[in-house]
C-alpha cells in the first residue's frame, strides 16, 4: 500500500478500519508500522499493529561527535528486527513533538529507500483523537528488506566547506537562538555555521507537534531565501530535530535537500571550521 510522506492520523485510521473492516492486516496490506518510543511507553498502549523499534539504533556515535549516520549492518539488523520487508510501506512515529520517527526517514533515504512515511504529530495526536490504542505487543517475523548506502542525502564538513559562498547551497539552523548565537555552548565552540539561516525547528509545528499547514512552512523559508532549486543542508546540535525539518522541506517538493553528518557535534568540535557567532 503507497501512503504519502507525511500521514495525518485521520488517513491512518481510516486504513487501520478498512483492514479490521476486510479481514486484513498490516502485514498482508504491506505497512510496517513503527513505534520508536521507549519500550515503556508502547507497552503502555500503541498503534494497534505497531512494532516497537530502537531509536538508538538509527544514530552512530564517535566521541566528541554524536548523531552520524549509522553503518549499513546495524540499519539492516533494525529493520529486521522490526519485520520490515521488500515493499513495505515504513511507517514511523514517535510521542509527537518528537525527533525519531523524522530521523528514520532521513536514515531510510540515506539508504535509498523512499517508501516511508512519516505520522503526522505522532502517538500524541493519535491519542488524541481517541482512535483506537492497543496494549498487545505485536508478533514480529524478522524481514527480509536490506539496503546498501546510497548517501546522497547526507553532507560532511570536508564536502560543505568550498561551497559555502555558492547561491545554490543554503544552510538552514533549526537550534535555539542561544545556540546559533554562540551563548549557549554544546560542542568546544559555540556559533554557527557561516552564512546559515536560522529557523528553529518547533516554529514549523502547530501546539500538538503536526507540522504547520503548507502555505505557512513555505512562507518561513522564502523568508530565510531558500528557492526550491537550492541544495539545502539542515542542521542541529546531532540530526535529531534538523530530521523533522529535513521531512517538511522533503514534503514541500525540495528535492535536494542534505543533512550535515554530525552536525553542530561535528562541526563545532573541529578546529579548522569557519564558525559566525
Amino acid at each position: 500500500m503507497s501512503l504519502p510522506l507525511i500521514v495525518d492520523a485521520q488517513v491512518l485510521a481510516e486504513c487501520l478500519a478498512l483492514l479490521q473492516t476486510e479481514g486484513g492486516t498490516l502485514n498482508s496490506a504491506g505497512i510496517c508500522l513503527v513505534d520508536l518510543r521507549t519500550p515503556e511507553a508502547y507497552a503502555q498502549g500503541h498503534i494497534p499493529g505497531a512494532v516497537n523499534g530502537q531509536a538508538a539504533s538509527l544514530n552512530r556515535a564517535e566521541a566528541p561527535v554524536g548523531g552520524l549516520l549509522p553503518e549499513p549492518e546495524t540499519v539492516n539488523r533494525f529493520l529486521q528486527q522490526i519485520g520490515a520487508n521488500l515493499g513495505d510501506q515504513i511507517v514511523a512515529y514517535d510521542g509527537g513533538r518528537e525527533t525519531a520517527a523524522a530521523r528514520l526517514v532521513w536514515v531510510l533515504d540515506a539508504y535509498g529507500y523512499e517508501a516511508n512515511s512519516w505520522l503526522n504529530g505522532g502517538f500524541g495526536t493519535w491519542q488524541a483523537s481517541e482512535f483506537p490504542i492497543s496494549t498487545q505487543a505485536a508478533d514480529v517475523t524478522p524481514g527480509n528488506l536490506s539496503l546498501s548506502l546510497i548517501g546522497d542525502n547526507v553532507i560532511s564538513p570536508d564536502a560543505l566547506m568550498p561551497h559555502l559562498s555558492e547561491p545554490g547551497i543554503k544552510v538552514l539552523d533549526v537550534r535555539s537562538p542561544a545556540e546559533f548565537a554562540g551563548t549557549d555552548v554544546r560542542s568546544a565552540r559555540g556559533g554557527h555555521v557561516p552564512g546559515a539561516q536560522h529557523l528553529e525547528w518547533t516554529a514549523q509545528l502547530n501546539a500538538d507537534g503536526t507540522l504547520l499547514d503548507d502555505t505557512a512552512l513555505q512562507a518561513q523559508l522564502d523568508h530565510a531565501g531558500i528557492k526550491g532549486n537550492d541544495t539545502v543542508v539542515v542542521y542541529c546540535q546531532t540530526h535529531q530535530r534538523s530530521a523533522v525539518t529535513y521531512v517538511a522541506l522533503k514534503h514541500l517538493g525540495y528535492s535536494d535537500v542534505r543533512a550535515l553528518d554530525g552536525a553542530w557535534s561535528h562541526w563545532g568540535n573541529r578546529t579548522d571550521t569557519p564558525v559566525e557567532s
